[in-house]
């Protein structure tokens, strides 16, 4: 560690956003001696806070110019969208704190230019966060590369082939979204940068953009993109894909005297040149030596990652390890020359090449984001008497179209409703801005409203993390209802509670929650507590609750690779739960909002709860089936007995025991096994008490359930 973090005073550090990357940063914080992280930053208050609360960060702002102003700091790390990069790190800069900004360093090369110059004027360092330029594997290429291994260069390929779960989950108000052009200017730079730094700027490009897609507010998105260039004779070739598929992240070069490829999904790099042999025994030299080399290199990858989680090395994997070293090099040479690899003119020139990009695509480059892109005649809006919370949602949806096809006006509860689908908006709905863990937005939302739908659920993989984000806000949610008087309030919550394996013959409303489902899994665990929870407010205050249990949920909007149906490690490949030969409990989801709705005007109920599930007609190799035939793919699928993944648990425990992970639960084997739904469950009580006659035809459940959601999904 250089001299100027070893100084007696720490450096006081705060994190300017609490998203996804934040984690990665104060990981790599914690690692580094000298350095005190005071503070956080966040325009969205309880997200920062839940965050400082998880990472023993001491102070929470939403204001940069306050935070600024209250803490004495030396770094600020920018963890923004782009689009924000120069406004923050300007004020930064001007109040005399370092900066270190997650890439790009703007979105604008006249940005990154002015907050260059006023750096320097200034005397404050500013670096840039390549998250990819720090791969050990990465390094090894460009060590050959200047070092003369590869020759002359003839050709470079840089490939970016992942999905964008963005575009069919949202948030569809994020910035990348805003503009065809913009994700040129959020994920693109990383390959930019890429060349920037092995070859440097191309001397003509060429791009063509295809496979647009529509998505809610009247934005676009482009999700096939292929630059060709040339620098002097080098061929250049840059090829990004954000559909659904095998991830591809690579970095191929072919030179004169070898050809070399950085595989960052794998953590590989392989090198091939000619040896002193003859050609076939070159060529066995080659292939041998290349998987000698993945092997070794797989199999470090592999052991980093237990011994991760044994507690036994700092290294959690290649991406995280990356951005620790990006980060211990910049406090490194804080004060001092930053490595090459964190200049902001590497990162200025990556833009300059995404501004050439966006011109030669012919796509729009606005100033700012889209607000509300629909200028259709607004539909007639009823006065809303019926709160739905989590009405963007796959039920949520479902319930709305049903509830306004019954006349009641409807107000949904959502974080961005300009992001919220046109569908919704076309139904004559009213939006309210919030998060349901804001009691102060739900109360606000509750004006006028007499029955509300509480379909929304927490965040979390941990029980603290659900009871912060799901259990709290749930008893919130009801003590307001109680508070404005509320007709009925309809929680949702799921079958996932019970033991529905070989040594349960019927479940029905009366079936016990599995004590070891709730010990292990944080999800339904959270939906026993809120049940509890719910049940004691109607027993001990008059609570006018009424509790669903829906079943496996099929139907339009869904996605087909459904996690109630098989576990999906990866898209092509599907985990049974057993042999997959047990009839499932699916319904559908519009049957799944007529139970719901039905329920307002049935009086008494107050204090019941229904299983929603349909006469069990379908397994789940029946429905791959059904899947496989209507995609026209083949999935990889592999029978999973219980004693199988309750030994693949009790290894997963004793690696996270080992590293002392506060989380590690010991396995259960209920759960393991219950996931086989060798149970019948038993929905006769709503069919009995709400006049609820779901679809119980299989080959409507098969087209309704199945096909539809598939033909959606891929198109």
């Amino acid at each position: 560690m250089a001299d100027h973090n070893r100084r007696s005073h720490p450096v006081a550090v705060a994190l300017l956003g609490a998203g996804y990357i934040s984690d990665f940063h104060i990981r790599a914080l914690c690692l580094l001696p000298n350095v005190e992280v005071r503070a956080i930053c966040d325009l969205n208050r309880r997200l920062a806070q839940r965050f400082a609360e998880a990472k023993g960060i001491p102070n929470v702002y939403n204001d940069l110019g306050e935070m600024l102003s209250r803490e004495q700091l030396d770094v600020v790390h920018i963890l923004t969208p782009p689009h924000v990069h120069f406004t923050t790190g300007s004020q930064v800069i001007e109040a005399g704190v370092d900066a270190l900004i997650e890439k790009p360093l703007c979105h604008k090369v006249t940005y990154c230019q002015e907050l260059r110059k006023l750096a320097d004027a200034a005397g404050r360092a500013i670096a840039v966060s390549n998250n990819f330029l720090y791969f050990p594997v990465y390094e090894k290429l460009v060590a050959d590369l200047r070092s003369g291994r590869l020759g002359q260069i003839d050709q470079i390929d840089i490939v970016w082939n992942k999905e964008l779960g963005l575009l069919k989950g949202g948030p569809f108000g994020a910035w990348m979204l805003q503009s065809p052009k913009n994700i040129l200017f959020e994920v693109a730079p990383h390959s930019f940068v890429h060349l920037i730094h092995l070859l440097g700027q191309p001397d003509s490009i060429s791009v063509d953009v295809h496979d647009k897609v529509e998505l809610p507010r009247g934005l676009e998105f482009y999700r096939r993109w292929e630059i060709r260039g040339w620098q002097g004779n080098t061929s250049i070739r840059l090829r990004f894909s954000f559909i659904d598929g095998y991830p591809e992240h690579y970095i191929h070069i072919r030179g004169t005297n070898a050809v070399a490829r950085v595989d960052f999904e794998n953590n590989t790099y392989v090198c091939q040149e000619h040896t002193p042999y003859l050609l076939d025994v070159d060529r066995y030299a080659n292939v041998v030596t290349s998987a000698r080399d993945s092997l070794l290199q797989a199999s470090g990858t592999l052991t980093s990652f237990v011994l991760s989680k044994m507690g036994l090395s700092k290294a959690s994997g290649p991406f995280p390890y990356s951005i620790a070293r990006t980060i211990e090099s910049f406090y490194n040479g804080r004060g001092g020359i930053l490595d090459e690899r964190l200049s902001p003119a590497i990162s200025e020139a990556a833009v300059a090449l995404a501004e050439w990009v966006a011109r030669e695509a012919n796509l729009p480059i606005p100033d700012q984001a889209v607000s509300v892109v629909n200028e259709l005649a607004e539909p007639i809006v009823p006065k809303s008497t019926v709160l739905v919370i989590g009405g963007t949602g796959f039920i949520g949806q479902a319930l709305v179209r049903r509830l306004r096809k019954d006349g009641y006006g409807v107000r949904i509860l959502a974080r961005d409703p300009n992001s919220c689908p046109a569908e919704l908006r076309n139904l004559g709905v009213e939006f309210a801005k919030g998060d349901f863990a804001d009691a102060n937005a739900v109360e606000a939302a509750l004006d006028g409203i007499r029955y509300v739908y509480h379909l929304a659920r927490g965040n979390g993989k941990t029980w603290s993390e659900y009871l912060e984000t799901d259990v709290k806000p749930t008893r919130k949610v009801a003590e307001l209802c109680l508070k404005h008087g509320i007709e009925r309030l309809f929680y949702a919550s799921s079958i996932a509670i019970y033991y529905a394996g070989k040594n349960t013959s019927t479940i029905t409303e009366e079936t016990k929650p599995h004590d070891d489902i709730i010990r292990v899994a944080p999800y339904a665990r959270s939906k026993v507590e809120n049940e509890r929870s719910l049940l004691e407010l109607h027993h001990q205050q008059g609570l006018p609750v009424v509790i669903f249990r829906p079943g496996v949920v099929l139907g339009r909007g869904g996605n087909p690779y459904h996690w109630g149906i098989a576990a999906w490690p990866y898209s092509s490949v599907c985990s049974l739960y057993g042999d997959g030969n047990n009839p499932l409990p699916i319904v559908l989801v519009d049957d799944v909002a007529d139970a719901m709705v039905r329920a307002i005007a049935v009086p008494g109920i107050e204090g019941e709860s229904y299983n929603l599930a349909s006469t069990p007609c379908i397994t789940a190799n029946e429905y791959l089936d059904e899947f496989e035939r209507q995609a026209n793919i083949k999935l990889r699928r592999v029978a999973t007995a219980a004693w199988k993944s309750y030994t693949e648990a009790l290894f997963k425990w004793a690696i996270k025991s080992i590293g002392r992970d506060p989380n590690a639960a010991f396995p259960s084997y209920a759960d393991c096994e219950g996931r086989s739904f060798a149970a019948t469950f038993d929905s006769s009580k709503a069919e009995r008490q709400l006049g609820w006659s779901p679809v119980k035809d299989r080959e409507t459940i098969i087209r309704e359930g199945i096909h539809i959601p598939v033909e959606e999904f891929f198109r």
